[in-house]
């Protein structure tokens, strides 16, 4: 039959003879990565990558997209939380009669001086362009005070140019102690103080500056007794280094010797407690920080050198006449043991270069002072022989403090080559001033201006 293919399929019958098959069926192509192009109309051949099916390029798209996603997210948060959310965490305006009612409850000063406190701290730290001798220049400073029943600590660090100056003094019941930058070191036993160590301390030493803490008494004060004075409260961080939610009186006032104007700005955090105050304008900038840390005494003061005589002072240690007292001034108001003091005579022995030292040329042990006087002899080349009794008197607390006197009393002339003094193992006493005194200048300026922000009264 035409057509019949042969057992094994290579021949086919045409009706005469076997022929063998024409195979006609397209070969398949083997796959390759680049596929031949028609060739172009100059010459060149076209190569073109053939694309694989990945499903990579889709997923890249879609974590593009997702991280942008969470980045407007994470903006529209951030803007939602800043302009809306925060603004309602801050605590509530104050009103005028609110302020004045919290601030007058804060700790004043004359809690501080009484001891009617646990711990107290309040830091200042200002800037200010200040003219000396006719340059104007930049002024920084801190002061650290802190205090307690028993304790007080005063730190104080200026910034001029390149330079720093500064001083540390801490007072309990039984010590003064002292570090001055780049000077001396000192710590002396006491027998304890008329009145507490917080009063004594920034009494003598930084009145003024200790306005400063105080300042929003003054304000509520002056708010007080001016209905007029501007004032407006608002939400806002203090702005220290943590930038704490508070909310903010602010008002205007004048003062100083030149009746500057300065704003001044009181925070309290939510619970109403004072956080601190914040004073400026053009050329000063002030910022003032209440806090109730507790604090110990500073580690340098157990190396500091113990060697130190009794800091206090003879009202008129220079005797006119063959009968003279003087009053005992000591420093802070300290009381110092009895036991190894003498009542002297002393003379300065000067070098050289003018620096002097004490000589203690007579003296009597103060229990012999005390009960009765003691005698010294003095002979002098032209006078001749002088008979005196040194004295003391006891008239306050059982130990040497203020308002003791001692006395000397001759039988032929005056002892007026001489000084009237109180002695121990380690010198001749003397008071120290533990501030700095060849910047005392720039202090000055905090100092008036504390003063001046205490008693202004002026109406706006």
């Amino acid at each position: 039959m035409v057509g019949e293919l042969s057992p094994d399929g290579k021949f086919e019958w045409n009706g005469t003879a076997w022929e063998p098959v024409q195979n006609t069926e397209a070969q398949p192509i083997a796959d390759n990565i680049f596929q031949l192009n028609p060739q172009t109309d100059d010459g060149q051949v076209d190569w073109n990558p053939v694309s694989e099916k990945s499903e990579e390029g889709g997923k890249g798209k879609i974590i593009a997209m997702s991280i942008v996603g969470l980045l407007l997210v994470s903006a529209m948060g951030w803007v939602l939380y800043a302009f809306v959310i925060d603004g309602m965490l801050f605590p509530d305006e104050l009103s005028k009669d609110e302020f004045i009612k919290i601030a007058e409850g804060e700790t004043s000063l004359e809690d501080v001086h009484a001891g009617d406190i646990d711990n107290w701290g309040c830091h200042i730290e200002y800037e200010a362009e200040v003219d000396f001798e006719g340059e104007s220049m930049t002024l920084g400073a801190e002061f650290e005070f802190h205090a307690s029943k028993d304790s007080a600590r005063a730190k104080t660090e200026m910034r001029i140019y390149f330079s720093t100056y500064g001083n540390d003094i801490w007072i309990d019941e039984n010590k003064i102690a002292w570090d001055i930058i780049d000077g001396e070191t000192g710590q002396i036993t006491t027998e304890g103080m008329n009145s507490t160590p917080a009063k004594e301390l920034f009494n003598e030493t930084y009145a003024g500056e200790m306005n400063w803490c105080f300042a929003h008494n003054i304000v509520a004060e002056n708010l007080s007794n001016n209905p007029s004075q501007m004032f407006k409260s608002e939400g806002e961080r203090f702005p220290d280094e943590d930038g704490e939610r508070a909310v903010k009186i602010e008002t205007m006032q004048e003062f100083g010797p030149d009746n500057e104007e300065y704003t001044i700005s009181v925070y309290f955090d939510e619970d109403d407690t004072l956080l601190g105050t914040k004073i400026s304008n053009s050329t000063f900038d002030c910022l003032i920080t209440i806090d109730s840390k507790s604090f110990s005494q500073p580690s340098w003061v157990n190396n500091a050198d113990s060697d130190i005589p009794m800091l206090l002072s003879i009202d008129s240690e220079y005797m006119y006449s063959v009968n003279h007292t003087a009053s005992v001034i000591t420093k802070f108001n300290a009381t110092y043991a009895i036991e190894g003091t003498d009542v002297v005579l002393y003379s300065r022995v000067y070098d050289e270069d003018y620096n002097y030292t004490y000589a203690v040329n007579y003296s009597v042990d103060i229990e012999t002072a005390i009960n009765g006087g003691g005698m010294i002899t003095h002979t002098d080349e032209y006078y001749g022989e002088n008979n005196c009794t040194l004295s003391y008197n006891d008239t306050g607390e059982v130990g040497i403090s203020t308002g003791d006197t001692v006395s000397i009393s001759c039988d032929n002339y005056a002892m007026n080559d001489f000084y009237l003094g109180l002695a121990n193992s380690n010198g001749v006493a003397e008071d120290r001033n533990l501030g700095l005194p060849w910047v005392s200048s720039f202090f000055t300026i905090i100092a008036l201006l504390g003063a001046a922000l205490l008693v202004s009264r002026r109406e706006r």
